[in-house]
């Protein structure tokens, strides 16, 4: 097995993170992952907004549904999409597995907290988010002790079929 498919194999959603901040190299080299993301035509719709800000961390934290430990994390980046572009969405969340698979790479945690269709307009307002702008996830990241145990996935040949469903 390559050792990317052992990154893969290995990544967890991590909620628990370490009190140590994330240099801003490394915080762009995650990035910049994500900007290299495929795309439809090309087009990459995509802004990243990176919080750092403990004081907003927890504001964000406190606006989102799911995403109370997000005050907890190092950073958090703010996926957005540019409104009206089709398949904004599905390539701001290639990006976005691009992040958390950089992350990983680095020795650092993610979790993926999905924000398409949610009631966070406070963020929006606190991180002066432009109307064209759609807020797609948020990625907090931060360094962590151990990765967490696994949830049971589905086998692969209950996924799987070949040449017809």
């Amino acid at each position: 097995m390559n050792d990317f498919i052992r990154l893969i194999k290995d990544r967890r959603s991590v909620r628990q993170y370490l009190d140590r901040p994330i240099g801003k190299r490394i915080l762009e080299e995650i990035v910049d992952a994500g900007r290299l993301a495929p795309s439809a035509r090309n087009i990459q719709p995509w802004k990243f907004i990176v919080v750092t800000d403990r004081g907003k961390l927890e504001k964000i934290a406190g606006y989102v549904e799911w995403g109370d430990f997000i005050k907890d994390s190092a950073a958090c980046i703010v996926v957005c999409g540019e409104k009206g572009v089709k398949r904004y969405a599905e390539d701001c969340c290639l990006a976005a597995g691009n992040m958390i698979l950089a992350a990983k790479s680095l020795g650092i945690g993610s979790c993926y907290v999905a924000a398409l269709g949610k009631d966070i307009g406070n963020v929006r307002e606190l991180l002066e988010i432009p109307g064209d702008q759609e807020i797609v996830c948020f990625l907090p990241l931060g360094y962590f002790e151990k990765n967490p145990e696994p949830h049971d996935k589905k086998k692969l040949k209950d996924l799987i079929s070949w040449e017809s469903f």
